[in-house]
């Protein structure tokens, strides 16, 4: 009951009250001067107006037991109820989360963008101070000149190092034949300037084919002299230029037009999930499959280091290119440490590249999704359905730009990597355990970064595919209440929609990735049964 009730209850009781007393002293008087009952009655207008008081006092009691029985009713059923309801402060919902939409691109940024967005800032494709206050100031500027300038000296170092040590020992000719044995010659007089005679034992290292190895004057001080590296420029130079163009292209992307376009999409495809798609669900399972990727990428770039790590225990510091045999033990570890540096860099670049474009095609994919089972559940209309399909082609068509020729450019090296990879470990006659390991473990390191923006590119055309089976569908059995004239112009407008990803320029499909693996095997199963690859004696 309201406090104004219970103020006019309160002033009902104290007339009520003066009614009754006013009353009882004018009967008392009537009675002393001995008047009659009905001059008393008729003397007294007081006890009519009690009256009146005393029923609306009435009703206002009632009106006050009602709304006490009223609210223990709703209090008994409220704690009775299997549902329990909280009241809460509701002040801060709009500075927290105004749509299920907004907290999942919160989290999608928190989770996944921002990690992304340190890679970028590692590889200096992202300037340092652009969320601090005032991002102009000296120190950030002094700070994003010198970065990528210490970032492209160290690309160029790794380089040159991998030309000079003959990094991963790539030579098919020879880095496939056994490690030579020394062979010791016979001690030969050697005649100083001095004049006397000096007997010297000399010794040299013979291989197969007849190339020295070694060639010293004292038994326990030489060192093994391995031959230069050949086909530099296919092995070593175009592909580090391939990958220099990548850095570029990236940097530029990235740092100079600071586009945002992974960010763009993320908004587009989070906002498209209607209630019919769970909403929640199927955004919740994105964000978990991107971070998935980013922590495959982080897992390669791990890989990469450990690859380097295994050749090193394989061949060793001290086997490398004469040049850096020259140098001294020492500073053949501190140019390694370096190089394991620069290594990090180059693959963390690579892992930028592809993480994006894999990304992309996974959103597009859900985003793709999305259209299509509303057009199978008939929720849509088709000309929203047709500006969606617009959306896609667009986003592909961004796809398709820089990023997919930065991708191009990665794969081509990578590939090239798994080649000779492949090669080597056909050709590989050492049967030291270790050498086995390190031939095997190479080009798979590789070749997981070849398939991986392959594989996403084809799923995502597969998926683009189904908007022709479901436009034939519609024509043929209706949708909603379009006219058959709508219908043949959403069926002539998919069918002129091209939605494809494509790398070198060229459309990734399943049937084109399947039909080239299976040929690539029988080719070699050809090679082998003939002996034209590998020894007769191995079990190939």
């Amino acid at each position: 009951m309201s406090s104004k009730s219970e103020s006019e209850l309160e002033d009902l009781q104290s007339k009520s009250m003066e009614l009754q007393d006013n009353s009882s002293s004018d009967s008392f008087s009537n009675i002393k001067n001995g008047a009659p009952s009905h001059v008393m009655m008729a003397s007294s207008p007081a006890e009519s107006d009690l009256s009146e008081l005393n029923v609306r006092k009435d009703s206002y009691v009632e009106l006050l037991r009602g709304h006490e029985n009223q609210t223990l009713s709703s209090v008994t059923d409220s704690t009775s109820s299997a549902v329990r309801v909280t009241i809460n402060d509701c002040d801060g919902w709009q500075t927290t989360s105004v749509t299920l939409t907004t907290t999942a691109l919160r989290r999608c940024k928190q989770q996944v963008l921002k990690p992304y967005s340190w890679l970028l800032t590692f590889i200096s494709w992202k300037a340092f101070g652009r969320e601090s206050i005032s991002p102009n100031k000296c120190g950030w500027q002094f700070l994003n000149v010198f970065y990528p300038a210490c970032i492209v000296a160290l690309l160029w170092y790794t380089y040159v190092y991998e030309v000079i040590a003959c990094q991963w020992k790539l030579n098919v000719r020879t880095d496939t034949q056994k490690t030579p044995e020394i062979v010791v010659g016979p001690a030969m007089p050697i005649f100083p300037s001095n004049g006397t005679n000096t007997t010297v034992a000399t010794f040299t290292a013979i291989s197969e084919n007849g190339n020295i190895m070694i060639n010293a004057n004292n038994r326990t001080d030489y060192t093994i002299l391995t031959p230069a590296c050949e086909h530099i420029v296919t092995t070593y130079v175009i592909p580090n230029l391939l990958h220099f163009v990548a850095f570029v292209m990236g940097y530029f992307y990235f740092r100079v037009q600071e586009n945002e376009q992974l960010y763009a999409l993320m908004e587009k495809v989070f906002l498209q999930a209607t209630p019919m798609l769970g909403r929640v669900t199927p955004q919740a399972q994105m964000i978990k499959k991107l971070r998935i990727f980013l922590a495959f990428g982080a897992l390669w770039v791990v890989l990469t280091l450990g690859l380097q790590v295994l050749f090193l225990t394989v061949f060793g510091i001290n086997r490398q290119n004469t040049t850096l045999a020259h140098t001294g033990l020492p500073w053949q570890w501190a140019l390694f440490g370096i190089e394991m540096l620069g290594i990090m860099v180059l693959n963390s670049v690579n892992c930028a590249v592809i993480v994006n474009y894999a990304t992309q095609c996974e959103m597009l994919i859900f985003y793709v999704k999305g259209i299509t089972t509303r057009l199978q559940e008939k929720s849509v209309d088709l000309k929203a359905a047709m500006k969606d399909i617009l959306t896609v082609r667009h986003s592909i068509g961004s796809l398709n730009g820089p990023m997919a020729q930065m991708t191009s450019l990665a794969v081509v090296r990578f590939s090239e990597l798994t080649v000779i990879g492949v090669s080597i470990l056909i050709l590989n006659e050492d049967n030291e355990a270790k050498i086995w390991v390190y031939r095997s473990v190479f080009p798979m390191v590789w070749a997981i970064m070849v398939v991986f923006p392959l594989v996403q590119a084809a799923r995502m055309n597969t998926v683009c595919s189904k908007f022709k089976q479901i436009a034939l569908e519609t024509r043929i059995f209706g949708y909603q209440n379009s006219s058959q004239l709508e219908l043949d112009s959403f069926l002539v407008f998919v069918g002129h929609t091209r939605l494809r990803a494509k790398l070198f320029h060229i459309p990734v499909r399943a049937s084109y990735l399947i039909g080239f693996l299976v040929l690539t095997l029988f080719i070699l199963l050809l090679l082998f049964q003939t002996s034209s690859i590998g020894p007769a004696s191995q079990i190939f």
